[in-house]
């Protein structure tokens, strides 16, 4: 098998990494559709990963699997910490922040 399905992927992943990171909402848009687009084209291909170099491939491909996927949860926390903020103080919200269970802020 070609390793060209998986440079094409973590092309996109990079993409998508460096969108999230610098906030740009049209960037990761576009990022995530062709994210998909290159699994959707892997996934035709029934790849088997059995050259050292597609192991190798598919396992960064995993690592910025991965990385996206910390970046996402960052900034969903974010959001939730600014819309608990915004909230409380309009008088809508709890004013109290705790930390719950999984190590994020409960409200």
């Amino acid at each position: 098998m070609t390793t060209a399905p998986l440079e094409a992927l973590i092309a996109e992943q990079k993409a998508l990494i460096a969108a999230l990171d610098g906030d740009d909402v049209e960037g990761i848009a576009r990022a995530t559709a062709s994210v998909g687009d290159a699994l959707l084209r892997i996934n035709a291909l029934k790849p088997r990963f059995v050259t050292n170099d597609a192991k190798a491939l598919a396992q960064e491909a995993m690592a910025l699997t991965d990385a996206a996927r910390v970046r996402v949860n960052v900034l969903a926390d974010m959001t939730q910490r600014r819309l608990a903020r915004l909230a409380a103080a309009t008088g809508k919200g709890k004013a109290t922040q705790t930390y719950g269970r999984t190590g994020r802020m409960a409200y």
